[in-house]
């Protein structure tokens, strides 16, 4: 991009009125470049003139998410004078309040990128202002913003929040009821994961107020149920990548619903949801573009899932099964022997994968990972997939013919196919 500067400012005041994309990347083996977007000094430098966001007026990018000495003055000033701002990242900002997510809002009447996550002060307060003044947003992520409600969300009838629950002042906002024709119908990626305090009744108002979404992550989001999964079901063709891992409270039967309405889905993740079972399997494999399965963590999957898989998810290229405990040797080389377009699966605290010979064809633990602690690291991509599939049909053969022999099998780590 030849108007691009990445973790630099524009070197004279032509450049700076000419600079379309800016990212900035925080480390701590250099001073900061941030605070000259806080300052209100009148410095000659051309650098403190660059930075300002008045000497910016074509700044269509901006990218700052981790810069933690950015404040909500410099952040004001972006809303006030870069009006033609498209793609805004803001996150990892702890000085980010509801007053400076509400400004940039009202003062970018053309952004489509808003990212906001890990944001601890942000509340439903400033949800609120972006659902009510960023209609054409088309890319909007939270992850990790622990104090945002229901209340944020646009409130619609048939379902109320629990009110056995202690509420607190952020709970008792009045509700955001929005006419039906305010919708945020360009929105295509919405990020919500680990917002830990959302409900159902957020969910019903976000599928209500915007129903072309491609992209939905709603993982940990521990208080949401089967009633979650059953109004995400009114998406129906548009939703094509869904992240539910880690919702406890969610059974077979939200999942069966999901994908029976969702059938133009290519990536699902149910990851760590343990009350699920082979049932979950059997219907996701049957979706026709599926893509991505996520089955990471549950303990009732057992090896009737993965021939199913291997029979019927043709398209799968990913799969992550993880701290599956119940499977064995027999599903893993099902599965290996079927899905020839399979490019990566992760099969790491199973314990059938200590078997003898398989850690070669695994790639390297990530640095910092505790085998002793976390369990056996078992990644396998591309070819060797395919190196590790013809391992376990030549052990498989070798049983067989020990068996045929009438001799007892000995497991080998190499790819002989002696006996003995």
């Amino acid at each position: 991009m030849e108007h691009a500067y990445v973790d630099e400012l524009p070197s004279d005041e032509e450049s700076c009125y000419y600079a379309e994309h800016i990212v900035f990347h925080p480390d701590p083996t250099r001073p900061s470049l941030l605070p000259t977007l806080t300052t209100t000094s009148r410095k000659s430098s051309l650098t403190a003139r660059a930075s300002r966001p008045q000497n910016a007026p074509g700044l269509t990018y901006l990218d700052i998410s981790g810069c933690t000495e950015v404040t909500g003055l410099g952040l004001h000033a972006i809303a006030t004078h870069s009006t033609s701002l498209t793609s805004l990242y803001i996150g990892r900002i702890p000085g980010v309040t509801d007053p400076t997510v509400a400004a940039l809002v009202r003062g970018l009447p053309h952004l489509e990128v808003l990212e906001m996550d890990n944001l601890p002060l942000i509340t439903a307060v400033a949800v609120r202002d972006v659902w009510t003044f960023a209609r054409g947003l088309k890319h909007w992520t939270l992850s990790g913003c622990m104090h945002i409600t229901d209340g944020g969300f646009p409130w619609v009838p048939g379902l109320q929040a629990n009110q056995e629950r202690r509420r607190t002042w952020m709970e008792s906002l009045p509700p955001l009821v929005l006419p039906g024709t305010h919708q945020l119908d360009k929105l295509r990626v919405l990020d919500l994961s680990h917002c830990l305090r959302l409900t159902d009744a957020a969910v019903l108002g976000i599928v209500a107020h915007a129903p072309r979404i491609h992209n939905l992550n709603l993982a940990g989001c521990i208080e949401l149920t089967d009633r979650a999964l059953e109004a995400v079901c009114a998406l129906g063709r548009h939703l094509r990548i869904v992240d539910v891992g880690g919702l406890e409270r969610v059974t077979d039967r939200g999942v069966f619903a999901l994908a029976s309405a969702c059938t133009h889905l290519q990536s699902v993740d149910v990851s760590f949801i343990t009350r699920l079972t082979d049932l979950v399997v059997l219907e996701l494999a049957s979706l026709p573009r599926l893509q991505t399965l996520g089955v990471a963590g549950l303990p009732r999957l057992t090896d009737h899932a993965m021939f199913f898989a291997a029979e019927h998810a043709f398209e799968l290229e990913e799969l992550h099964l993880s701290y599956c405990i119940g499977l064995t040797l027999d599903g893993v080389r099902a599965v290996l022997r079927r899905l020839a377009k399979l490019e990566h699966i992760s099969l790491s605290g199973v314990p059938a994968m200590k078997r003898r010979g398989v850690r070669r064809f695994s790639d390297g633990c990530p640095e910092g990972y505790d085998e002793r602690k976390q369990g056996i690291w078992r990644v396998f991509r591309a070819q060797n997939i395919r190196a590790l599939g013809g391992f376990l049909e030549k052990e498989q053969w070798r049983r067989r013919e020990a068996e045929r022999a009438n001799v007892l099998f000995d497991p080998r780590g190499d790819d002989s196919r002696e006996l003995y």
